[in-house]
């Protein structure tokens, strides 16, 4: 693979597109089919460390799948059930209004929900919750109500996930902070803190070494920081990282971690909950079937609008674009399902999602083969980063490379940064 990969990715780690990039790509069984590492973690700086498969980064919403995991294995053990309202865990949730509108006088017109917001709801991005950067309401909300505006990382306070609803819980799908309450959900089922329980309970079983919350001395020296890029394509290194103790931590966002670590967290659930060599099990095989890589939405009762788009209302966070354009798609309790086989990558029934530092990952139970592709850039979204992740797909499955960026048939569509301004 590295015959076809290599020139991809190095050409856009030339032409400074992208700071860097890891690649991995593992079979059901654990072997490395591929696994390498291209550019420096600061742009430009060639004294700066090497990216490898074992380079830290923040992963941003890769974390929602670890999140997931932790909750359900909860949910086996008879401590919660995805029906129970989410305001028996985290009382402060029923609190949210819904924003039906705006007032001649450009104020916020807001009423009681009528639907309570389940456990469901947030696995599955139907609890009306959403982020700023995806929805022009919120963000309007977020500017009128003098709050400080949710761009790539929350302040570590609950005020920032507490904006209105959207729209009545369970009724329509939206990608937001539904897996920051759930979060704050799992913190009273398991009365442990949400990083303290993901590092007992799934870190520290797989042998993760390289993921966690917070970094040691070495960690913060080799870390690739989050770097901008700007409409002119120009990449800068950014210092902001998320606070080493906030006021809650959010279940969407709270982890770093490496492509080499995550790509074991893949594995686990491309075995149906056990790890293939170590034979740790973190869930059930029913468990991962019915939930993980299962369609939740008709459950819930509303349909898959909006799943795999991927709006914009701030373009230096993210770019418009679609996931797996022109294939149907649902949301399990863990991420994205493909109902359709792709032309030019994986089969039907796969799980996938991605992270803001355009980091993007699938697992195919059909075929056995797991991918991830990670950076540390923003915005989310963008083409050369999606570039990369349709190229690596393409070589674990034997099909020809895109000839061009965002060609038509690719596994991604969109990723301009003028679509989104």
């Amino acid at each position: 693979m590295e015959a076809q990969l290599d020139p991809i990715f190095q050409d856009r780690i030339d032409a400074k597109a992208v700071p860097g990039a890891a690649a991995v790509a593992l079979d059901r069984n654990g072997n490395v089919l591929f696994s390498k590492g291209y550019g420096n973690t600061t742009v430009g700086d060639e004294s700066s460390p090497k990216v490898t498969p074992s380079t830290l980064t923040l992963i941003f919403s890769c974390t929602k799948l670890v999140t997931a995991v932790a909750m359900l294995q909860l949910i086996e053990q008879g401590k919660a059930d995805l029906m129970d309202p989410a305001s028996k865990y985290f009382p402060p949730i029923a609190k949210l209004k819904l924003l039906k509108g705006w007032n001649e006088d450009g104020t916020p017109e807001l009423v009681e929900p009528e639907n309570e917001i389940l456990l469901l709801h947030l696995f599955t991005h139907t609890s009306g919750t959403g982020y700023d950067f995806f929805s022009g309401d919120l963000l309007r909300y977020r500017v009128q109500q003098a709050q400080p505006v949710m761009t790539y990382m929350t302040e570590g306070t609950l005020e920032s996930f507490m904006t209105p609803l959207a729209f009545e819980p369970g009724t329509k799908y939206q990608y937001g902070v539904s897996f920051d309450f759930l979060g704050l959900c799992l913190e009273k089922v398991s009365g442990m803190r949400l990083d303290q329980y993901v590092d007992k309970h799934i870190i520290r079983p797989l042998g993760l070494e390289n993921t966690g919350i917070s970094l040691n001395e070495e960690q913060t020296k080799n870390l690739f920081p989050v770097h901008a890029k700007d409409a002119e394509g120009k990449l800068t290194p950014t210092p902001t990282r998320p606070k080493e103790d906030p006021e809650v931590v959010g279940g969407g966002h709270f982890l770093y971690s490496t492509a080499e670590d995550y790509a074991q967290i893949l594995l686990v659930l491309l075995n149906n909950g056990t790890h293939p060599t170590s034979k740790v099990r973190i869930l059930k095989p029913e468990t991962v079937k019915d939930y993980i890589f299962t369609d939740m939405l008709p459950k819930v009762g509303c349909s898959n609008e909006g799943v795999g788009e991927i709006p914009s209302t701030i373009p230096q966070v993210s770019c418009e674009g679609t996931f797996m354009p022109g294939i149907p798609k649902g949301w399990s309790l863990g991420g994205m399902i493909n109902h359709e086989d792709l032309p030019n990558g994986r089969k039907k029934g796969s799980l996938s999602w991605s992270g803001l530092g355009n980091l993007y990952y699938w697992v195919d139970r059909t075929e056995g083969y797991l991918g991830m592709v990670g950076s540390a850039y923003l915005p989310y979204f963008d083409k050369d980063a999606l570039h990369l992740a349709d190229a690596l797909e393409r070589a674990v499955y034997g099909k020809p490379m895109a000839k061009e960026i965002g060609e038509k048939g690719s596994n991604f569509e969109g990723g301009n940064y003028e679509v989104a301004q």
